[in-house]
């Protein structure tokens, strides 16, 4: 366009499709196998953006995204009262349409160079999202899964703001940025109190619809060159939802939100052939909901819940390290062998709490927390030709 302008446009479509659930039994089992059927939908968006160099020190990125999005057949659609119940139900065939949104996302971003190392940036950007994870609160497990925008459920919506310094020193050697940012966020979903969660062929009638935030702090440091390189980065954060119909309508914090995410990467070059690293991060638990009380239904443990997300399991911590060896490298192959320590202190992180009655006490109960991966040591070869 010109010296000044950099114009980006262009077109992109995904076809989804998914699979709730498939249930099938062994053995003697009561329970009769289910099926839910697949879901399917079109993702669409047109783009246009442009990079305008103002001056020499500020600069301009804005543009628009439109996206838009298609719930299709084949299958039964229905819609719900607010008790929950089916109000209509219809039967689609394969490819006609369903339901139909069409989103604008606008975008702006500004950056002003202070001198040749510092500069500052602030941005304000929407986002929308049209395949959502329906999470148990109550554990980590195969009961979370995804469902398309429908005509029950509208597309989330994000608008974000934030604002940030940016420093490059001694050449590009090293690299640090502090940001803040602030997100709105529309058409949040969540389970019901007591919602029926494992293979629910009509699980949108078991949602509430709300809102949500979240805000916070990232830091990163980064050095680039020398025979010690890595990175540091760190988020304080909060990410909150807010129902009507839980926690008495007030904010509480979402199963992403994590107070704490502390990542540190090293690489140390010991020759012209061997390397060392290390991984070691850290970060809050998941926010999740305990039960407060349990009772006796025809002889099976039933639990209760009052607050949505008020317990947190423990934080997950982890030290990765390796050793990588260079082969002697000809015009046409070069290799490298690794060697690597997974999870090295062997940290047992939590996966899920599950809980169950004590088997000396069956009127006491006893969390067990499920941890997927100790320490695991792997030998690795790579190679070019």
């Amino acid at each position: 366009f010109s010296d000044k302008h950099i114009i980006r446009f262009g077109f992109q479509g995904t076809h989804h499709r998914i699979a709730p659930s498939d249930i099938t039994t062994t053995g003697n089992s009561s329970f009769n196998p289910q099926s839910i059927e697949n879901r399917y939908g079109l993702e669409t968006a047109l783009y246009v953006s442009d990079e305008w160099k103002l001056t020499d020190k500020l600069s301009f990125l804005y543009g628009l995204r439109l996206s838009g999005f298609s719930l299709l057949g084949p299958g039964v659609i229905n819609t719900y009262d607010a008790g929950g119940e089916i109000a209509t139900s219809k039967t689609y065939t394969s490819g006609q349409f369903v339901k139909t949104y069409f989103y604008p996302e606008p975008r702006l971003s500004a950056s002003y160079s202070l001198n040749e190392e510092n500069s500052i940036k602030a941005s304000y950007n929407r986002n929308t999202q049209n395949i959502h994870i329906l999470t148990n609160a109550n554990t980590s497990s195969p009961t979370d899964q995804y469902v398309m925008s429908s005509n029950n459920i509208k597309p989330e919506i994000g608008d974000q703001v934030a604002m940030g310094y940016f420093r490059n020193a001694k050449d590009n050697t090293f690299e640090f940025s502090a940001e803040v940012y602030y997100k709105w966020l529309q058409n949040q979903i969540d389970y019901k109190n007591g919602a029926e969660l494992i293979a629910n062929a009509n699980v949108e009638s078991e949602l509430v619809y709300g809102t949500g935030r979240a805000y916070g702090l990232e830091l990163y440091a980064k050095k680039t060159k020398g025979r010690l390189t890595g990175w540091v980065s760190y988020t304080l954060s909060r990410t909150e939802r807010r129902f009507d119909e839980l926690n008495s309508g007030n904010y509480f914090p979402a199963r992403q939100d994590r107070t704490h995410d502390l990542a540190l990467v090293g690489i140390f070059n010991l020759s012209k052939r061997w390397s060392v690293s290390a991984n070691y991060i850290y970060s809050t638990g998941n926010a999740v909901t305990y039960p407060a009380g349990k009772y006796n239904l025809d002889g099976l443990t039933t639990y209760y819940y009052t607050e949505r997300n008020a317990n947190r399991m423990p934080a997950t911590t982890r030290l990765d390290v390796a050793a990588t060896l260079k082969g002697k490298e000809t015009k046409k192959f070069r290799s490298s062998w690794s060697f690597s320590l997974y999870n090295a202190l062997n940290r047992h992180n939590p996966y899920a709490i599950q809980f169950r009655d004590k088997k000396d006490d069956p009127s006491r109960t006893e969390a067990v927390q499920i941890a997927l991966f100790g320490i695991i040591p792997s030998v690795t070869w790579n190679f070019n030709f």
